[in-house]
């Protein structure tokens, strides 16, 4: 059969909406595949956090619909442990996401550095900015800031579980865009154009890739804070360190699981 150039022209759109096709298929899938590959095996867990602690009193702080509503989780868990001599605070957060869910990457999205500031804090740069902390042998990294409103200060852990997993990179990912943060651009709306334009706001999405940890799936977000007495960082360090595992326990099980 002769070569017909006509036949050739008519099937060169096919082959190049073959070969799209083809493409976008596999850049939709690669996702899937990349993380569900990552760490299968490993154990999952959640810390659960607990409202009974020798020598302190828990006192329920409810958060307000609005915040329930951003964060979009199943649990929350908010409140201040009191000693006994009533010397000593200890304030705790921990919100948690059972399943994957639309809009799910606001459970990490309104960290201290973004929300604390956006009510009138500052942040004070102190050194080093992220702890490592073992919680019943779970090494978990969490961000550490000191906060500074009028004359009070605040040391602040925070840190994440995702799909059962601690967090292998860093949640820093709001500091440098809200550490120049004003009086007169404290507000959220007004912030947007630093966080924009900060490195480490892209920075995030990369670790994420590179360590192959997704955003979706189950979550657990954690705060741990106490005020700091006559600038004393290291006993503000320790009163957090050890209280860390009394707070929460080490339970282990699917991602389904409630506690």
């Amino acid at each position: 059969m002769p070569f017909d150039p006509a036949d050739s022209e008519l099937k060169r759109p096919v082959l190049y909406c073959l070969v799209f096709a083809i493409a976008v298929g596999v850049l939709w899938a690669f996702p899937a595949f990349w993380y569900w590959g990552a760490g299968k095996d490993a154990q999952f867990v959640w810390l659960a956090e607990q409202t009974h602690v020798p020598g302190w009193v828990f006192k329920d702080v409810p958060v307000a619909k609005a915040a329930e509503a951003v964060l979009v989780a199943d649990r929350i868990v908010n409140g201040e442990f009191v000693s006994g001599d009533a010397t000593r605070c200890i304030r705790v957060f921990s919100a948690k996401r059972y399943l994957q869910k639309a809009n799910e990457i606001g459970l990490f999205s309104h960290t201290p550095d973004r929300c604390w500031t956006g009510v009138g804090w500052q942040i004070e740069l102190i050194e080093p900015e992220f702890v490592e902390c073992q919680i019943h042998g779970l090494a978990m990294r969490f961000e550490r800031r000191l906060f500074v409103h009028d004359q009070v200060k605040e040391l602040v852990y925070f840190g994440a579980i995702v799909g059962g997993k601690a967090l292998p990179y860093r949640l820093d990912q709001y500091l440098a865009s809200n550490l120049k943060k004003t009086e007169q651009t404290r507000g959220d709306s007004e912030s947007t154009v630093l966080r924009l334009g900060s490195s480490r706001m892209w920075g995030w999405t990369w670790d994420s890739f590179v360590h192959r940890t997704a955003f979706g799936g189950p979550q657990q977000f954690l705060r741990i804070s106490t005020p700091v007495v006559r600038d004393d960082l290291t006993e503000a360090d320790e009163r957090l360190r050890s209280f860390l595992p009394q707070w929460l326990v080490l339970v282990r099980g699917g991602g389904k699981l409630k506690s």
